[in-house]
């Protein structure tokens, strides 16, 4: 936290840059232009802040420091968004915009897909399981990323769905949102026939299933396996999903979609976040 003397205000280190602002502004005006009614009275700048504050903190949203605006104003505008897909836009265009950046078409024709069983909390209890494999009860979350890490698509279900049967689910939502890939990469969860033929008869896509070496000890990274997981590291660092805290699972895919866009806007605008080879750890 730092106090800003000049103008009396509270900088996080969550907060938005002006060029950051910028980005989010002009995609919120594209994604959702404000047409119609009254002129808004509220900062949507700081609402964004608020939700990516709670996002990496985890704090409760009746925590929420009070030079915020109010956590119910902070929390409507969050529900609004969740419900009506604005962070899944969010995300898209971020994601677009940081491949073109890299030289990359702003959409893919590879992508991986991977699962993450977490703890349920007294909150999160509607629509949870047991993960009997990981031995967590509470969700799942299955996401597909491109051959870069970047987040494509979250869909967040009860941790007893194994993972060829909740894949369908993910599946139709990244094909829901585009139309370009064509091969997708998993791990051994996902083996099987019937999977395999569904995906290619339904979108055209093929299923490449990456296993361990038999008789390999350790640790080994696996060929590009090690991207899904890496963005899983990355998503960790948002303490909001070191547990799923939300009652509904869309607001869980929200979360995520939160992390993901605040991580594409450190790249995009080079205030990245250091990556120490080291040992492997991303520094906050």
């Amino acid at each position: 936290m730092i106090e800003d003397n000049d103008v009396n205000v509270i900088v996080y280190p969550s907060n938005l840059t002006d060029e950051e602002w910028e980005i989010v502004n002009r995609i919120i005006n594209e994604v959702e232009p404000y047409t119609t009614g009254r002129p808004r009275k509220v900062d949507l700048r700081e609402i964004f802040n608020a939700i990516y504050y709670l996002n990496k903190t985890g704090c409760p949203w009746r925590y929420l420091p009070k030079d915020f605006p109010d956590y119910k104003l902070v929390n409507y505008y969050y529900n609004k968004w969740t419900d009506n897909g604005t962070f899944v836009k969010i995300n898209t265009a971020l994601r677009k915009e940081f491949r073109l950046k890299k030289n990359r078409n702003h959409d893919p024709s590879g992508a991986i897909i991977d699962s993450q069983s977490v703890k349920g909390t007294p909150e999160s209890v509607a629509d949870s399981g047991f993960d009997g494999g990981k031995l967590v009860k509470g969700r799942k979350r299955h996401i597909i990323v491109d051959t870069i890490g970047c987040v494509l698509v979250v869909c967040v279900h009860a941790a007893n769905v194994f993972d060829g049967k909740g894949a369908r689910l993910v599946l139709q939502k990244l094909f829901s949102l585009l139309d370009t890939v064509k091969k997708i990469w998993a791990d051994g969860g996902y083996s099987g026939k019937e999977l395999r033929e569904w995906l290619r008869t339904m979108f055209e896509c093929d299923l490449e299933v990456v296993k361990k070496k038999k008789r390999a000890k350790g640790f080994k990274v696996l060929p590009r396996r090690w991207v899904v997981e890496r963005t899983f590291a990355w998503l960790s660092r948002s303490r909001r999903l070191s547990k799923d805290y939300e009652r509904k699972p869309t607001s869980s895919e929200a979360q995520v979609y939160c992390a993901s866009s605040r991580l594409l806007l450190r790249q995009i605008t080079g205030n990245q976040i250091e990556f120490d080879t080291s040992n492997g750890n991303l520094a906050a």
